[in-house]
């Protein structure tokens, strides 16, 4: 039953990630003309998506652990969940809170029409930053969950066709 339970938890983190980085957020930026409004529905649904990641990969990292203790012989799916779960963590707690900060800042410089002053590029450059950051994280995490998910469903197929 864990090893159901593990697959069904890990379809659900990679698809819902998949689903928000590939449709919905394309989507946000292409329909809502307004960048800061764009960027603070993106901020809203980030924080929601990375509460929800939290609670899968807290789930996941548990059952992989309770596997790990019986079988002892899942360490690598162990150390990809964990990876994956850190990855979360910072999200969490400091690329998102950090990303909706900076985008506050360039939105108000913005409206007060300070665009052009010096430090207002430098908003943009360090926005710009944490938003590449998040991104490529995303993809590294990405591509863990693909890994851990193809590990997962090869190794069920070996067990099916050794019964």
């Amino acid at each position: 039953m864990t090893k159901k339970l593990i697959l069904i938890f890990l379809s659900i983190w990679l698809g819902t990630t998949c689903l928000v980085d590939f449709a919905v957020v394309p989507t946000v930026f292409q329909v809502i003309e307004n960048f800061f409004n764009a960027g603070e529905l993106g901020v809203a649904l980030f924080t929601k998506m990375n509460l929800l990641e939290l609670i899968l990969s807290s789930i996941l990292v548990c059952l992989i652990s309770l596997e790990f203790k019986k079988y002892n012989k899942t360490i690598i799916h162990f150390f990809l969940a964990i990876s994956a779960s850190i990855i979360v963590v910072i999200y969490f707690s400091y690329l998102t809170p950090k990303i909706a900060e900076l985008t506050l800042l360039w939105k108000k410089a913005d409206s007060l029409g300070l665009i052009a002053i010096a430090g207002i590029q430098d908003i943009q450059q360090e926005h710009q930053f944490y938003h590449r950051t998040y991104v490529t994280l995303d993809s590294i995490k990405i591509l863990i969950l693909s890994t851990l998910l193809i590990l997962r469903l090869r190794e069920k197929a070996v067990e099916h066709a050794n019964t």
